[in-house]
């Protein structure tokens, strides 16, 4: 689905060469910058500052492999399944940033135990939650909630196939490595991110495309979830939303995704 092109008076797009204020996790401090394509929610963002068109509605669906992405405002931005891939809708906070509402992770199935106040939002100062945010590359964990999830993957390529992990390459990026990569039959662990519905109705399972979770590094591969000192905030990156087509409705206050080939279409 494509709308009609309209015309934006006095609009000026371009991108920013030498910024500041724009760091994250134990580092985040007051940043004025609007974000990486503007979606922040302050007054001088491309979603404030075009509200009469975008009418807090905007969807997002980005592609593998370096193939174009789509972005979507407004009207124009729609979600649909089929009987395969359900659309479903988790709650969010977008008073400061885009917060959802983790209230736990399961490995293999098995649901982990992870103290859930690690990913309840602050309501003062909003440094502590969980925070959908496509600017983050990868996603980062508080380190007491990254841990468990850590322990889980160990054991399930421990006990499946008697590897164990090898020190990553660079310490300060990678925090879980393996020398062998899975081959045909074998498998990478599934994970589940349970996340509050709307309106308390119960909890809603974003299934991870568990390709996304690992990335090939020479002949072996690392996970691409990370940790960061408690508490935090943590943030799901844009690696994990990789072929899903993401609607945020900032009037209603909800989240919608589905698994979507991102680059097979243009919506």
């Amino acid at each position: 689905m494509t709308g009609k092109p309209i015309a934006l008076k006095g609009f000026a797009f371009g991108c920013g060469l030498k910024n500041e204020g724009f760091q994250f996790s134990e580092n985040m401090r007051e940043n004025i910058i609007v974000g990486v394509h503007g979606l922040g929610l302050g007054p001088r963002s491309f979603i404030s500052q075009q509200s009469n068109e975008i009418k807090g509605r905007f969807s997002y669906c980005l592609a593998a492999d370096s193939k174009l992405s789509y972005m979507h405002f407004g009207d124009d931005a729609q979600i649909s399944g089929d009987a395969t891939r359900e659309v479903k809708m988790i709650a969010m906070n977008n008073l400061n940033k885009y917060h959802v509402y983790l209230k736990g992770v399961s490995v293999d199935g098995v649901r982990i135990s992870i103290d859930p106040s690690i990913f309840k939002l602050d309501p003062i100062i909003y440094t502590k939650g969980f925070i959908i945010d496509s600017g983050s590359p990868y996603t980062y964990l508080a380190r007491s909630a990254f841990n468990p999830i850590k322990d889980s993957v160990v054991k399930y390529f421990r006990e499946k196939y008697g590897w164990e992990p090898k020190p990553p390459l660079d310490l300060q990026t990678y925090d879980l490595c393996y020398a062998t990569y899975p081959s045909d039959v074998q498998k990478f662990p599934s994970m589940s991110f349970h996340f509050a519905g709307i309106r308390r109705q119960g909890e809603v399972d974003w299934v991870m495309n568990n390709k996304y979770l690992f990335e090939k590094i020479d002949e072996g591969f690392c996970m691409t979830i990370f940790s960061i000192n408690d508490p935090g905030p943590c943030l799901f990156g844009a690696h994990q939303q990789i072929n899903f087509n993401i609607l945020i409705d900032l009037v209603k206050g909800h989240l919608s995704f589905v698994p979507q080939i991102c680059h097979d279409v243009s919506f």
